[in-house]
């Protein structure tokens, strides 16, 4: 477990662009500059879903985008290839796991029990805290507490067709993604 935990950390740290000066980069783009926004995009988060679920840019575009989170748990807005969303996903849940052994699961640890002992709810299983979660977090990637707004400004670089999604563990599996169509 631990192997996979520091193999995950490494590739998400490369992501991010922590390792390098500049803004951070991913295939899917890049951060962006406030003064080349020539877009903004509102996108509301609830239990299980996104207010949209497709999106249109142009290459080069670069997009302002305000996330505000009405529901009860702490989600995430991912903005990756499916590949970048796969390995975030399952970075994400080998947190989880590591949280819930070292940890217990219990509710409510410091910033990071976001999470914590919820029991089942639209009939999904309970799951425990969500501990460490907002660190070596990939480009493209913001987390937003309940009742709370964050903004990603974010440069699309290149045409190709792309995701955004909440990896918290299970919340995509329960409608928390979306498709980006780059042009």
């Amino acid at each position: 477990m631990k192997t996979v935990l520091v193999l995950s950390s490494a590739f998400l740290l490369a992501l991010s662009g922590a390792a390098g000066a500049g803004p951070a980069k991913s295939p899917a783009g890049q951060e962006g500059s406030k003064a080349k926004v020539t877009r903004t995009v509102k996108i509301e988060m609830t239990e299980y879903a996104f207010s949209q679920k497709t999106l249109d840019f142009k290459a080069g575009e670069t997009v302002k985008f305000i996330v505000s989170n009405k529901g009860k748990l702490k989600h995430e807005l991912t903005i990756g290839t499916a590949e970048e969303q796969l390995a975030h996903r399952k970075a994400m849940e080998g947190m989880s796991s590591a949280a819930h052994e070292g940890h217990g699961g219990h509710e409510g640890h410091g910033e990071h029990g976001g999470h914590g002992g919820h029991g089942g709810h639209d009939g999904h299983g309970g799951h425990g805290g969500h501990h460490g979660m907002d660190h070596d977090m990939p480009a493209g990637s913001i987390h937003v507490d309940p009742g709370a707004t964050k903004e990603l400004i974010w440069t699309f670089t290149k045409a190709g067709k792309l995701q955004f999604a909440c990896n918290y563990p299970g919340h995509a599996d329960l409608g928390m993604e979306g498709s980006i169509a780059v042009n």
